[in-house]
């Protein structure tokens, strides 16, 4: 009874499926071997939903083959020769010695009694090795393919009972020349495949990777993401484009799929995220519409239908939208594109509503969740330059969030109270300098091209000093080489102009060398920016404007070449 029901399901979505092709799966003995979800409920309750951990399932995960290395005396022979030198930045796979190293580390730690899974993975970086050996086995200066198939394939023959994967990633997107053993696989990265809710001509080449992949390995194996890294408590249209990819894997033979998410950081509705992402990867046939319901309805009784009716109208704006989900990104620029403020807004204040309703697991949940929803209402009014309107309630109840634990908001580990504090001194830098500042809401003229992505200068006068832990809150991000030039009004009784910047080393984004002021031609000063001794992210420079100068105000920013990106501010002036 229960094949014959599944073989209907199959029957009654074909036509949702029809784009993908249909699937050759046995619907009775499911649809992957190994099944993971990194979020918070992914990782704790994974026993009950019949998910895999990484914690659990895999002696060596990720880029961490360091792991099974001694603690000292390591010898030097394991490492990559580049240019001639060894470097610890890489490894050497055709070392004999990095074979002992992980031989002894398995038979030390790993019984024959059950299967792990090694992940041989370079480290994350896309050096080669270039010794006699590995460029004997085939490796080029970009592909490592070779070697590492090489002791993948030594590793797999001397443990039969375990199985070792190589990734198609960076270094290692080459093919091997020949089938690898049974206990061999793959961990195909599906980064360069766009979350669309549409066919791309990506998903026709993914699919016809994985499916070479399958002619030399058994378990295939795709890592693919189902957050914005850069923002966690942003609600995420992920359920119809997941189930499209899904079914698109099962019918492409992949045997196994890790969904890398937030991890054990909390993610807005993570919990809903991850049951039904878990039911769709037992069986992608199952309408996710029914799952959300079914999970709203058993777990919010009080507020599931209101949470219910916003994800479907969420997600039914991004298939309209019809362009990739980002997988990095901020609330300014998704703004622009599948999230609408005038549904969220409201939604948001109706879980609010709700809330006193609820009591015990409902209350729990749906208070985490509406005060992490806080910080992308925070968002929407710093965007829409309304950061005095009902915001000290917002931080007030995301404040609560912090209290609790809750530290990180997005893969950079920026904590929510760096983002209250930086919200707050923007508030409070506005409230002092705001009606003084006589280049507020005045045009700037760029002298030298903007960034693609970071073409809105008049960011730079709008009054409201950037957040310097999240580089896409209000900032000007420049790579112009060697400086950045801009054209500033000469507005009558300006005497200073102040310049603000921000750096972040996690992002790669540093202070310029010099910030140079020129009038009518003449170079009024040049300025070393240095990090503000209360606020080491932030840097302000002041010139002072001579009262007979006249002409244009030419302002360059000198990026430092050491660092690819900087970070412009805020651009004031004052009488004084």
């Amino acid at each position: 009874m229960k094949r014959y029901l599944k073989t209907i399901a199959l029957m009654l979505l074909t036509p949702f499926f029809s784009e993908c092709g249909q699937a050759q799966v046995d619907t009775e003995s499911g649809f992957f071997e190994y099944k993971e979800i990194y979020l918070p409920e992914g990782i704790s309750e994974a026993k009950k939903l019949g998910l895999n951990n990484v914690e659990e399932d895999w002696g060596i995960w990720g880029h961490n083959l360091s792991k099974a290395l001694p603690k000292k005396n390591i010898s030097m022979s394991i490492y990559a020769a580049v240019g001639g030198t060894r470097t610890k930045e890489q490894f050497c796979f055709s070392s004999d010695q990095l074979y002992n190293y992980l031989e002894e580390y398995i038979d030390d730690n790993f019984s024959s009694s059950k299967t792990q899974r090694f992940a041989i993975l370079p480290n994350d970086n896309a050096l080669v090795c270039q010794c006699d050996l590995c460029r004997k086995a085939g490796n080029t200066a970009t592909d490592a393919s070779p070697a590492v198939f090489n002791l993948i394939k030594r590793l797999a023959e001397r443990f039969p009972h375990h199985q070792f994967f190589a990734s198609y990633y960076l270094s290692t997107k080459g093919l091997p020349k020949e089938s690898l053993p049974d206990n061999t696989g793959v961990l195909v990265s599906a980064m360069d495949y766009p979350l669309s809710p549409v066919n791309t001509p990506q998903e026709n080449e993914f699919e016809s990777l994985l499916r070479t992949w399958k002619k030399y390995v058994n378990h295939v194996y795709v890592w693919d993401y189902i957050n914005n890294f850069d923002d966690y408590f942003t609600p995420y249209p992920i359920f119809n484009v997941m189930q499209r990819r899904i079914w698109l894997y099962a019918q492409s033979g992949v045997t196994g799929i890790f969904l890398n998410g937030s991890g054990d950081d909390y993610s807005s509705m993570s919990r809903l995220k991850t049951y039904v992402l878990a039911d769709l990867m037992k069986d992608p046939t199952r309408d996710w519409k029914e799952l959300v319901r079914e999970y709203c309805h058993q777990f919010f009784p009080v507020s599931g239908d209101e949470i219910a009716s916003y994800i479907y109208l969420f997600e039914a704006t991004f298939a309209k939208y019809g362009k990739p989900l980002p997988m990095y990104e901020g609330v300014e620029k998704i703004m622009k594109s599948y999230f609408l403020p005038e549904e969220f807004s409201p939604f948001h204040m109706r879980l609010l509503e709700l809330l006193h309703k609820t009591s015990d697991d409902e209350r729990e949940a749906l208070t985490y969740m509406t005060q992490a929803f806080c910080l992308t209402r925070l968002e929407i009014k710093r965007v829409n330059r309304h950061i005095h309107d009902g915001t000290s309630d917002l931080l007030s109840m995301l404040n609560d969030m912090s209290n609790n634990n809750f530290h990180s908001y997005n893969e950079s580990y920026w904590s929510i109270h760096d983002y209250m504090r930086e919200y707050r001194e923007m508030i409070e830098h506005d409230l002092v300098y705001g009606d003084k500042n006589l280049l507020k809401g005045v045009e700037l003229v760029p002298l030298t091209p903007l960034d693609e992505d970071y073409n809105d200068i008049s960011i730079l006068t709008d009054g409201q000093l950037g957040l310097p832990s999240n580089y896409h809150c209000g900032q000007l991000i420049s790579s112009a080489n060697p400086a950045l030039r801009i054209s500033i009004p000469h507005v009558n009784g300006m005497r200073k102009l102040r310049v603000s910047f921000t750096n972040n080393a996690i992002f790669r984004i540093a202070l310029p060398t010099s910030v140079q002021l020129s009038i009518g031609g003449v170079q009024i000063a040049s300025v070393v920016p240095k990090p503000s001794p209360n606020a080491p992210n932030r840097s302000f420079v002041e010139f002072n404007i001579p009262a007979s100068a006249s002409g244009s105000m030419i302002l360059t920013v000198v990026r430092n070449k050491a660092v690819k990106t900087m970070a412009l501010d805020e651009i004031e002036g004052f009488e004084n």
